[in-house]
C-alpha cells in the first residue's frame, strides 16, 4: 500500500457514499458504493487476501482512489449506478454497449406530446419506453402508433388553444394520407389529444386491454352522437389493437403485471433475458449481454443489471421474479417500489425457467460466433462427417465445377481445401478437349478423368472427400471417372437450387440444417470451385477476344503490341508499314522491325 492511500484512508468519513478505484494512469477502474466509507474501502487494502481472484486482481491495480460522501445509502447506490453508467470502469458489471440501444421518448412537456426515437436518457419529464434491442422491433411500434393513434410528428410548437379551420394547405401531408389528426389547425383538441397519449402509454405499457375498453366506450359514445364517421375510425383502430393482442403469447391470466429475469454465463459471456408480463400476456422478450461479469457471483450481476434497467423507466412492474436474491435487495426494491420474488413452484418457476433457457441459449449461441475461425473449421469438419456417416475427417476436399457459354471456351476447375482452408498450390484448372458443343456431364466426367490420373504424381495430395457442383447428372459422370480408375473416394454433389446433398446410389437427397456449420462449409468450398471456373473461364474469352496477329510474334509483348497499335491504328497498317515508319515507334530496335516484317510477311 503506497503512503498516498494510507494517509487518505485515514479521513475518510462513516459515512454513506461512493468511492472510485484508480489506477497509476489516473483511470476509474472500479466504482462502488458503501454504507459506511471508511470500513468498506478500508477492507481492500487490510485483508491479506481476497475471496475471488478478480478482487485481487483489482486490488492489485489500486493506485489511488476517491470518495463522495452521500446522504443515504439510496443515494449512494442511484450514484453509483450513474458513475457505472458514466465511466464503464474495468471492473464493474454493466450493460454491454447500453448507449446503442434506442428508447420511444413521449415529449410530455410539449402541449402536444410527440412519440420520437432516442438514445439519451435525461430527467427532462418525458416518458422513457425501452430500450429496444431490436431496430425492427422499434419500426414496427412506430409504424403502429402512426397507423392506430396518429399523433403528431413534427416538432411544430402548437398552442393549446388552435381555432379549427378548413384551410388544408396549413397541415402537412401526414394529415392528408391519415398519420396525423392535425392539431395544427384545431382538428382535435389538446384535452382529446393528451388523452389519446395517456392511451399510448398504456398501450406501450402492454395494457392493451384497458386501451380497448376505453376505445371501445369513445365508439359507443360517438355512436350515440350520430358520429358515424368517427365511430368507423375508432373501429378501425379497436380491430389494429385486437389484432395485436391475440398475437401476444398468452400465459395465465391471474398473473399480476412482473417482469420475469433469467441470467445464464459461462466464462466471459453473460446474458439476461427479460419476459415481460402485462394483463396476463407475454407482450415482449429482451436480451442484454454483460461486460466484466466473468468471476461476479449472480447476486452482483442481477443487482447491476436491475440498476441499469430500470433507471428512468416507465413501465416498471409490481413484481419481478430473479433465481437469485440480489445484492442491495431492500434498497433497490424501495427505490423502484417493486417487490423481488423469487419462485420455487408454479408458473412463475416455469416462466423464470423459461427466460434462464433462453439466456443460457443466447450464451452458448454467443459463443459459436466468437470462435475462431480455425475451431469453426474443426467442428465444420467433425461435423460433416457424422452428418455424411464418415469413417474418416474429411481433412482433405476437393470440389469441382464446370463453366462455358454455350459450348464455347468449356472449362472446368478444381479447389482444393485442407481443414477448411484454401490450398491454392492444389488448386487445377481443365481446358476441355474432348466435349464439343455442350454437355456438363460429359465435361465434368473429362475433368475428374485428368485429375485422377495425377493423383498419384508427386506433390499431388489424396483428397479425403470430392464434391461435385450440380446434381444427380454431374455426380453420375464423375462417379463413373472415379470408377474408371478403380478410385474409392467418397463422392457427393451439392445442387445449388435447395442446398440438397447427393450421394452416388441414393435416391433421395441428404438435408443439412442451413445454420449448419458442415453446409456452411460445403456452400464455401462450392462457391469457391464456381468463382475459380468464371475466373478462367472469362481469361479465355477475354485473350480470344484481344487476340491480334502480332501475338504471334516473337519478341512482342503486351506493351509493344499497344504501342505499334496505338501509332498506327491496325495490324493492316502496320503490314504496309516500311523498316523505317516501325523504327519511329519508341522501343521498337531495327533488329525487332525486321521480325515483325518478316512475321506479317508470312502470315
Amino acid at each position: 500500500m503506497n503512503k498516498n492511500i494510507q494517509g487518505k484512508l485515514k479521513l475518510i468519513p462513516h459515512n454513506p457514499g461512493v468511492y472510485l478505484m484508480k489506477n497509476k494512469k489516473g483511470s476509474i477502474i472500479y466504482v462502488g458504493k458503501a454504507n459506511d466509507l471508511k470500513k468498506r474501502v478500508s477492507s481492500y487494502f487490510t485483508r491479506k487476501s481476497h475471496d475471488l481472484p478478480r478482487t485481487e486482481m483489482l486490488v492489485n491495480k489500486i493506485q489511488s482512489f476517491d470518495y463522495i460522501v452521500t446522504r443515504s445509502e439510496i443515494d449512494a447506490l442511484i450514484l453509483e449506478d450513474t458513475l457505472i453508467k458514466k465511466h464503464r470502469p474495468k471492473f464493474n458489471v454493466s450493460l454491454k454497449d447500453d448507449k446503442r440501444y434506442p428508447y420511444l421518448k413521449i415529449t410530455i412537456k410539449e402541449s402536444f406530446p410527440r412519440v420520437i426515437v432516442t438514445r439519451k436518457l435525461q430527467r427532462d419529464g418525458s416518458k422513457y419506453f425501452g430500450p429496444y434491442t431490436e431496430a425492427r422491433s422499434l419500426r414496427n411500434t412506430l409504424q403502429l402508433l402512426e397507423k392506430i393513434f396518429r399523433l403528431k410528428t413534427c416538432n411544430k410548437s402548437i398552442p393549446r388553444q388552435v381555432e379549427k379551420t378548413d384551410a388544408l394547405d396549413r397541415a402537412c401531408l401526414n394529415y392528408q394520407i391519415g398519420k396525423c389528426d392535425a392539431p395544427c389547425i384545431g382538428n382535435i383538441s389538446y384535452e382529446d389529444y393528451r388523452e389519446r397519449i395517456r392511451q399510448v402509454i398504456l398501450f406501450l405499457k402492454g395494457k392493451t386491454e384497458s386501451v380497448i375498453r376505453e376505445i371501445t366506450s369513445e365508439m359507443e359514445k360517438a355512436v350515440k352522437h350520430q358520429e358515424f364517421e368517427k365511430a368507423s375510425e375508432i373501429r378501425d383502430r379497436i380491430k389494429e389493437i385486437t389484432q395485436i393482442a391475440r398475437r401476444q403469447i398468452v400465459s395465465n391470466f391471474s398473473l399480476d403485471d412482473q417482469d420475469v429475469v433469467g441470467v445464464a454465463k459461462d466464462g466471459k459471456n453473460c446474458c439476461v433475458v427479460v419476459l415481460k408480463i402485462r394483463d396476463g400476456k407475454m407482450i415482449k422478450k429482451e436480451h442484454y449481454f454483460l461486460e466484466n461479469a466473468e468471476d461476479e457471483s449472480y447476486s452482483i450481476i442481477l443487482s447491476r443489471f436491475c440498476m441499469q434497467y430500470y433507471t428512468l423507466r416507465e413501465d416498471i412492474p409490481r413484481f419481478v421474479n430473479l433465481q437469485y436474491e440480489p445484492e442491495d435487495r431492500e434498497l433497490i426494491e424501495e427505490l423502484f417500489k417493486f417487490a423481488f420474488h423469487i419462485p420455487q413452484r408454479g408458473d412463475k418457476k416455469k416462466l423464470l425457467d423459461m427466460a434462464k433457457n433462453n439466456a443460457f441459449l443466447l450464451v452458448e449461441e454467443k459463443k459459436l460466433a466468437h470462435l475462431k475461425s480455425s475451431q469453426r473449421t474443426v467442428f465444420a469438419v467433425k461435423e460433416l462427417k457424422d452428418t455424411l456417416h464418415l469413417s474418416n475427417l474429411p481433412r482433405r476436399i476437393a470440389a469441382f465445377d464446370v463453366s462455358n457459354l454455350y459450348g464455347e471456351e468449356a472449362v472446368a476447375s478444381m479447389v482444393f481445401f485442407d481443414n477448411g482452408k484454401p490450398k491454392k498450390k492444389q488448386y487445377r484448372r481443365f481446358k476441355i478437349k474432348h466435349v464439343p458443343g455442350i454437355d456438363d456431364y460429359k465435361m465434368m466426367h473429362e475433368a475428374v478423368t485428368r485429375y485422377v490420373a495425377h493423383l498419384n504424381d508427386e506433390g499431388v495430395e489424396m483428397p479425403d472427400l470430392i464434391l461435385i457442383d450440380g446434381g444427380k447428372g454431374q455426380l453420375s459422370a464423375a462417379s463413373r471417372a472415379l470408377s474408371e480408375k478403380e478410385y474409392t473416394i467418397p463422392l457427393y454433389s451439392i445442387a445449388k437450387r435447395l442446398e440438397e446433398i447427393f450421394k452416388p446410389g441414393k435416391r433421395e437427397p441428404i438435408i443439412i440444417p442451413k445454420t449448419s456449420y458442415a453446409l456452411k462449409l460445403l456452400q464455401q468450398i462450392r462457391n469457391e470451385a464456381h468463382r475459380f471456373a468464371i475466373t478462367y473461364h472469362k481469361t479465355l474469352r477475354d485473350r480470344k477476344t484481344n487476340y491480334s496477329e502480332l501475338d504471334t510474334i516473337p519478341g512482342i509483348g503486351e506493351k509493344k503490341k499497344m504501342l505499334l497499335l496505338s501509332y498506327f491504328g491496325s495490324v493492316e497498317r502496320i503490314k504496309k508499314a516500311t523498316i523505317e515508319d516501325l523504327l519511329l515507334v519508341p522501343g521498337i530496335s531495327n533488329i525487332t522491325a525486321e521480325v515483325i516484317k518478316r512475321s506479317l510477311k508470312s502470315q
